[in-house]
Parts: structure tokens; sequence; C-alpha cells
């Protein structure tokens, strides 16, 4: 699992990035982030939304939002549905100067919910038609979202987020973890590698990524070996060692530590 920019590329006569997105169980999606705001209304199905160090379990007909630049990923529970609207954060700004210093939270006002869900099926109903002058109306609803937000679910920061530019210059040590994830990966090389000290590195990477850099190298070949747990019939020692463990033993514990059950009873509970 890699940790990267998403480049949502939004023409300037619109105002959001649509997807309607058909997800399978068990989908692969990398920690990213953005400067735009990610709306997400689940039709079906469900996952754990990884924001940061949180954890948050989404299910149907649920709405979900990720701030700008904050570190996420789905990890997908069953197949599914879900309409995900991703706002401009330049249009957003021209509704408000100070959108640095907000952020948006949904449990502010769960009255709204139906409304927002409402106004988000139609946007995209519009989009998929073939009516002229759709982008018109798709253009409308995405304005009235926008409103929502800002006037029902606007909190006020107390911490300044990382910028962009912070961000990006933390992305080619998570690139070169992601590609290399399963061979030793020490503080001592990557330090080397990057022309940071040891010392440096280590601040700087649990200061941007909330973890340490073992925590985090941990995590991905986690993730990399849980996909081969849920579609291959390989021996998890086999697997412990593919994906960078040094035994069968630390792999079956860390396994356990975020599932709550071995490997071998993960795939019997799954029917693998």
């Amino acid at each position: 699992m890699n940790y990267e920019l998403e480049v949502v590329d939004i023409p300037n006569n619109q105002s959001a990035r649509v997807y309607h997105l058909y997800l399978p169980t068990y989908h692969y999606m990398k920690q990213h982030f953005h400067h735009n705001v990610e709306l997400v209304y689940v039709i079906k199905g469900g996952f754990i939304a990884h924001v940061g160090k949180n954890e948050y379990i989404v299910h149907s007909d649920d709405l979900f939002l990720v701030n700008t630049n904050e570190v996420h990923y789905f990890e997908m529970l069953e197949e599914s549905e879900m309409i995900t609207v991703l706002l401009s954060y330049e249009t957003l700004r021209s509704y408000e100067n100070n959108i640095d210093k907000i952020y948006f939270d949904l449990n502010k006002a769960t009255k709204k919910h139906d409304e927002l869900k409402e106004k988000i099926i139609k946007m995209d109903a519009y989009r998929k038609s073939s009516q002229s002058y759709k982008q018109i109306k798709v253009q409308e609803y995405l304005a009235s979202i926008s409103y929502l937000l800002l006037h029902d679910f606007q909190c006020q920061r107390q911490e300044s987020i990382f910028s962009s530019q912070q961000l990006e210059k933390i992305q080619p040590i998570l690139d070169y973890i992601e590609n290399h994830y399963h061979e030793d990966l020490t503080i001592d090389r990557l330090s080397t590698i990057f022309h940071y000290s040891p010392s440096y590195l280590c601040r700087y990477f649990k200061k941007m990524c909330d973890m340490s850099l073992f925590q985090y190298i941990k995590l991905i070949r986690l993730n990399h070996a849980f996909i081969d747990i849920c579609q291959t019939h390989d021996r998890v020692s086999d697997i412990a060692l593919k994906h960078g463990f040094v035994d069968s033993k630390a792999f079956i514990k860390a396994f356990k530590e975020k599932y709550k059950q071995t490997p071998q009873a993960y795939r019997k509970a799954i029917g693998q």
C-alpha cells in the first residue's frame, strides 16, 4: 500500500469530479491524499475508512467525508457501490476565503444528511443522462452540495493542516517503501538513500504520518499479505516471507493485532 498525492483533474468550468464506483471485496486501495474535499455516498456495501490513524466503519446508505490533505484509504468489507464527489478546493475557497481554517464534520448536522444524499443522487442522475444542458443542472446541484457543507457542517480548525508542499516532500520516501517493502528496510538504509540523518528522518516521518517508520513498513507489508491470505491458497509461512516478515510468527502476530484472529482462522471464516 502506498501513500501518494492523487492529482485530481478538475476542468475550469467544473466545480468537482464525480465517480460512480463499483468496488469488489478486498479491493486494493493505496493510501493517498488530495487538496480537494471528498464526499462519499454509499449506495450499497460497506468499508473501513482509514483516515490518518483513525478508523471508521461505513455502511450502506451512509455518507462519509474526507477533508483536504487527509491521508486516507478504504478497506472494502464487501462488494460496494458508491458515488464519490471530489469538490474543488479552489471553488470552495472562492465561496469561503478562510477555507484553510475550517473543516467539515458530517456529525454536526445529521438531520441534513437526507437532503445531502438527495442532491448527490440527483446530480449523478443528471450527469449520466442524455438531457440537453445537463451540465448546468449538475453544477446547480454541486453548488447546493457546497452550500450545505459550508452552511451546516463547517467547523473551525484548532491546528493548521499540512500544505501540499509538505506532503509532497515525503512522497519519494513512501514510494520507495512501497516498491521495496518486501526487502530488509532499515532506518540507516533509508537515511542514506534520502540524505537525512536517522534521527531527523524518524522525527519527520512521525510528524507527517503520525506513526513510526517501522509501524508504517509493517502496515504496508500486512496489507499486501492480507490480499494473498484472502485470494490465494499459499501457505502462511510463504506469504510471510514473500511480503518481508522475518518469519511466520511475526506475520501471525501482526495479523492478529489488526484482524483479531490468525490468518488461518480468517481464511476459514471467509470460506477461502
